[in-house]
């Protein structure tokens, strides 16, 4: 069974970018969402609390 996406507002938080940079830009490298609470962007809106298509 696959783990359930995390969404990147509580991953940032839990230094998840001086963690693992790498994972963070393939999340985010070609955004298609904005996440209208917090503005962070990502690939799929999944990975974002509160979505709006890009």
């Amino acid at each position: 069974m696959k783990d359930k996406p995390k969404k990147l507002c509580k991953l940032v938080k839990k230094d998840f970018l001086k963690d693992d940079l790498k994972e963070y830009v393939k999340l985010v490298n070609k955004p298609q969402y904005i996440c209208d609470k917090c503005g962070r962007v990502a690939n799929d809106k999944k990975n974002l609390c509160s979505t709006e298509e890009i």
